[in-house]
């Protein structure tokens, strides 16, 4: 790899554009310095709500050119006649063509119905002749897996399909760097590993320099070369991953609340415990099996410390049913989605639905409080068919928050967003102020109180959905994707509180792409494939059926396959496999 830079930051500072009236507030980013080797694979990290995003719009060039705001200092970018050069020297359309941005949803950028229509379209803006677009559409097509594609149209794709497809037409423009902004976070574990197999592939072929913002970094930060870290308004580094990881240690995890891989999480834990692996930190399964067996006792030499995972909860057979879908079918148009699906959803428990992108998990969800209706069969709350209830009043007893959460936002401010719904519940002003408040305090959302629920990042704007559903405690709570884009800490935030919301009684169902969480909190799942219920029973069966995860695109967390290398039987968290490799080093 060469070591010039591909894009350099010196002493750059922004401001968001004040409000109208409003005088402009703190600077988001300040005195920023650092450089990107050509070539390189950076690791974006922070919270939620950091300015991670904030970052990559202002390195695109987004802010401040077309949403206003003020900066300082210079970005510089490797252009391909003339070196490194200041952005402000070159016009806006060259700008995007040398730094490119693939966003969090790919549908935000497919504008078009076919393939290659998509593909084409930036280039012929770019007034590039026919047969050069054609060539490209093809290459590019190539180089994310997509080859014989051309012709499929945009909206009948997989959400990884959509993603492969808006890479490519990133990659057409051949750009000298790609930020990546959560790219794996709609997709099921499968297409996960497709489309990062595919970032691989490019950077191989292309020598492109990526920089990539995700929260869930298992599959990733033993890919990286370079990590950045977003805190407080700086960034910091670069860092190489493992020496980050190593030199800041579990306070990456505590401290900072940051997710990292759950191999560098046991064996950090170790650490802390004062048993020390040999060798580098162990960033993956394989590095951290290998380090543990390297010890004087491994686990797996120590049967007698088989301890058998707990019995899954009674709740589960004895819990009085809240949700009840009896032969249920939905189609949109003559695609049928749901065919014939069967399952309850019980008081008391907190139960996953999971499936491949596409399977119809969002469309299950959408029946249980009425939002739509089955084409047949039946769906029940507390016994009664959902058709019979007043949709108000169903949307009362089954709280739904949507996988976007700007489709629910009815105020101007976060304080009130979340006071709404007490509101109308009929409290004083002063319950409602306390509720409001702590509920603020729990999402990390206090000091926005006063902000507008659409000037939120991403991350925030799904704790206040979520706090805004909860806070009137209903009966039943359905989530779709419910720690989208949070950090450790949210994740957990939000977990709790819904993990709390259960073991009051309510029935509280998720759907979610995160096996980890699945693993740490599910009661419960139910895997949705091809229309139907494939699976019902606790995360543990689950992921012992290699089955099911095959057919439903599916992956158990990183911690179950350690353990079941280590153990000779898998544990479902990082805690219980550190305390299981403590115990055995201690004979």
């Amino acid at each position: 790899m060469s070591e010039a830079s591909a894009l350099e930051l010196e002493h750059y500072s922004f401001w968001f554009k004040p409000q109208g009236g409003h005088a402009e507030g703190p600077a988001a980013l300040l005195d920023v310095s650092f450089a990107v080797k050509r070539g390189a694979f950076v690791l974006l990290l922070g919270r939620s709500g950091s300015g991670k995003s904030t970052l990559a719009l202002n390195l695109v060039g987004i802010y401040p050119d077309y949403f206003g705001g003020r900066n300082e200092g210079r970005v510089l970018v490797e252009h391909p006649e003339r070196g490194l050069i200041n952005r402000r020297e070159l016009e806006a359309a060259e700008r995007f063509k040398l730094v490119n941005m693939l966003f969090q949803n790919p549908e935000d950028q497919i504008v078009t119905l076919t393939i290659e229509e998509e593909i084409g379209f930036a280039l012929e803006n770019y007034l590039f002749e026919p047969a050069e677009i054609h060539r490209r559409i093809d290459r590019v097509l190539d180089l994310v897996g997509l080859s014989g594609f051309r012709t499929r149209e945009t909206l009948a794709l997989s959400g990884g399909e959509k993603q492969r497809v808006a890479l490519a037409a990133m990659l057409a423009l051949e750009p000298s760097v790609l930020i990546l902004d959560e790219p794996t976070s709609n997709l099921d574990p499968a297409g996960t590993a497709d489309v990062l197999a595919t970032i691989d592939h490019v950077r191989e072929q292309l020598g492109l320099t990526v920089i990539v913002i995700e929260h869930e970094v298992d599959e990733v930060f033993d890919r990286v070369d370079t990590v950045l870290l977003v805190d407080e308004q700086r960034v910091h580094g670069p860092y190489a991953p493992r020496e980050f990881l190593a030199e800041k240690g579990l306070a990456v995890r505590d401290d900072m609340g940051l997710w990292i891989p759950q191999a560098a999480e046991v064996a950090l834990e170790l650490r802390s415990a004062g048993i020390a692996l040999s060798g580098e930190l162990p960033l993956n399964s394989a590095e951290l099996t290998a380090a543990v067996n390297a010890l004087p006792v491994s686990p797996g030499r120590s049967a007698e410390l088989a301890v058998k995972n707990p019995s899954p909860s009674p709740t589960g057979t004895e819990a009085a049913v809240a949700i009840e879908a009896r032969d249920v079918r939905f189609a949109y148009g003559d695609r049928p989605v749901l065919k014939g699906l069967s399952f309850v959803a019980r008081r008391g428990e907190l139960l996953a639905i999971v499936g491949q992108n596409g399977s119809g998990k969002s469309t299950l969800a959408s029946l249980f409080n009425g939002i739509a209706s089955p084409d047949s069969g039946t769906v029940l709350v507390d016994g009664k068919p959902t058709t019979e209830y007043e949709f108000a009043h169903l949307a009362k007893r089954v709280a739904y928050i949507f996988q976007v959460p700007e489709k629910q936002f009815v105020c101007g401010t976060v304080y009130d967003e979340i006071a709404h719904g007490l509101r109308a519940l009929g409290l004083d002003d002063t319950e409602v102020d306390e509720r409001t408040l702590a509920y603020l305090e729990t999402v990390r959302l206090l000091d926005r109180r006063d902000a507008s629920p659409y000037v939120l990042s991403h991350g925030q704007k799904r704790r206040l959905s979520v706090a805004a559903m909860v806070v009137g405690r209903p009966d039943v709570v359905v989530l779709d994707e419910p720690t989208f884009g949070q950090d450790f800490q949210q994740a957990r935030n939000l977990m709790d509180l819904l993990r709390a919301l259960a073991d009051d009684g309510a029935s509280v169902i998720f759907i979610t792409h995160d096996m980890r969480l699945l693993a740490e909190y599910a009661d419960r799942a139910a895997v949705l494939c091809d229309g139907e219920i494939v699976f019902d029973g606790t995360p543990m069966a689950l992921f012992e059926n290699d089955d099911v995860l095959g057919r439903a695109r599916l992956k158990a967390p990183s911690v179950f396959e350690m353990s079941r290398a280590l153990l000779g039987e898998p544990v479902l968290t990082t805690g219980a496999l550190t305390h299981r490799i403590v115990e055995a080093s201690h004979g």
